[in-house]
């Protein structure tokens, strides 16, 4: 197994990455490319203010319920049929969203564009595991957890721009049409890359799988750690309209871009550090002391009132610099921990980033507390749930074994 892997380790193409990218993008795209038009959907569909969020919770709960289906279904029949039959759900779904006239076809549409957009989010991580080994590996899913981080930080400024420009029926038909590009790229380029399959065992099978993934405390632990890192970043992006707008009195369009100066934070440490040559071994515990110490010093400006816009972003950043530093390394160390069902890790892996990431955004709103003080909160106690996991994670399975 690791023989054919080391072998196909080689043969990674640009055109490969980029396409695996795309997919890893697709449902943060369909999820994040609407937030600047939600009054304008909510106005058009009769949704009253309190509801419109249900817009981009539609989407994540169904990419976190599809990925625990798409996962299994990929490692008894393959990758491709899966992932083609998602990404014409993704398309058709899209369509649906762009032409509704009520508030439930609305959310009935971008459901099932989540649970399109799932096969995108888990299949590439189980393409990646098929395909690469060891260092090739780890680089790759460097290049798939950039995708999935930057794009929440893109999409909205493009849908901005389109919200000026247009209306929120264009913004769903260009996510509709990039998942169309996509659906065309994967039909005419990526083959089947899991071959050593089983296609019987039907429900009793994919219950033996899940026990295989569950029972891996390496898995768990590195699973765990990179949740905790991406929950603190989600809680990071849901405070930034209470800081910015709340305490410092920025204008709308000005707090817009926020989440792209940390979409750059997450680029530094995940793209250009790996470059100096660091080992997994170095990269997570440098990451987790960028994690632990950003949101220590946001606490000490908190208490003694020397708190700015300007300081805060630049933790925040380098908070992020620290979720591209251990995230990826993380991400794929966990995967390697695991032998055989690649797409049903995967998918486990997924839907526990999905919802301890939505623990994160809720955080913020839930802590009785000024956002000051809610926000360092929040990211310092993930990141001591994400510290405690990888030392677990490494006794059972030390990078220096990956």
């Amino acid at each position: 197994m690791h023989d054919a892997k080391t072998a196909a380790a080689t043969g990674a193409t640009a055109g490969t990455l980029l396409l695996l990218m795309a997919l890893t993008g697709l449902g943060q795209m369909a999820t994040n490319l609407v937030v600047p038009s939600l009054d304008s959907i909510g106005a058009e569909l009769a949704m009253e203010g309190g509801t419109t969020g249900l817009i981009l919770s539609a989407v994540l709960l169904g990419i976190g319920l599809g990925q625990l289906v798409v996962g299994p279904l990929s490692d008894r029949h393959g990758r491709r049929p899966v992932l083609l039959a998602g990404l014409a759900l993704y398309v058709a779904a899209g369509i649906g969203a762009a032409l509704a006239t009520s508030a439930p076809l609305m959310l009935l549409m971008r459901l099932m564009q989540g649970l399109g957009a799932s096969a995108g989010l888990a299949l590439p991580r189980a393409i990646a595991r098929d395909r690469f080994a060891g260092a090739s590996f780890l680089r790759v899913m460097s290049l798939l957890t950039l995708s999935m981080a930057i794009m929440p930080g893109l999409a909205p400024a493009v849908g901005g721009l389109v919200e000026a420009q247009s209306s929120w029926r264009v913004s769903l038909a260009i996510s509709a049409i990039s998942g169309f590009l996509v659906l065309l790229a994967v039909l005419l380029s990526l083959p089947e890359s899991h071959h050593n399959r089983s296609h019987g065992g039907g429900i009793s099978g994919t219950v033996r799988g899940y026990g295989h993934v569950l029972r891996g405390r390496a898995f768990l632990g590195y699973t765990l750690a990179t949740g905790c890192a991406l929950g603190g970043s989600y809680a990071e992006v849901a405070a930034a309209l209470r800081i910015y707008q709340g305490d410092f009195g920025w204008e709308a369009e000005a707090i817009s871009l926020i989440p792209a100066t940390y979409a750059f934070g997450f680029v530094i440490g995940g793209l250009f550090l790996p470059r100096l040559g660091l080992r997994p071994a170095m990269m997570i515990p440098a990451g987790l002391g960028l994690l632990l110490g950003a949101p220590i010093v946001l606490l000490l400006l908190a208490a003694t009132g020397w708190v700015s816009p300007w300081a805060t972003m630049a933790l925040v950043v380098l908070s992020q610099i620290g979720v591209g530093c251990m995230a990826p390394a993380s991400i794929g160390l966990g995967l390697i921990s695991v032998e055989g069902h690649a797409g049903t890790a995967s998918a486990v892996m997924g839907a526990g980033h999905m919802a301890i990431c939505a623990v994160g955004a809720a955080m913020i709103g839930a802590l009785p507390l000024p956002v000051a003080w809610s926000l360092p909160l929040t990211m310092l106690g993930f990141a001591l749930l994400a510290t405690l996991a990888i030392r677990m994670a490494v006794k059972a399975h030390p990078p220096a074994q990956a």
